[in-house]
């Protein structure tokens, strides 16, 4: 366990050692996430591999092909999610 500070800015120093252990460097982007009362931070990538994962896994739950997605997107890209 490593202690870090919160500056005047609300910055905190991630250490070199977590840096260089999972590939973090000054373009990285981390998502970070209130859990209860802590805060887990995590590379931007892992998040989206999670969030890819699921929804794939769902697409095979229902029968939709990687195909049949595509089609659909590219139908369907001007309209409005809203």
């Amino acid at each position: 366990m490593v202690i870090v500070k919160i500056s005047t800015k609300g910055q905190i120093v991630l250490p070199k050692k977590i840096r260089e252990d999972l590939d973090i460097k000054d373009d990285t982007y981390l998502v970070i996430e209130r859990i209860g009362d802590n805060i887990l931070i995590k590379k931007a990538e892992s998040r989206f591999d999670e969030i890819t994962k699921m929804f794939s896994e769902a697409a095979k739950k229902k029968g939709i092909t990687k195909e049949e997605l595509l089609q659909y997107l590219k139908e369907n890209k001007n309209e409005d999610l809203h």
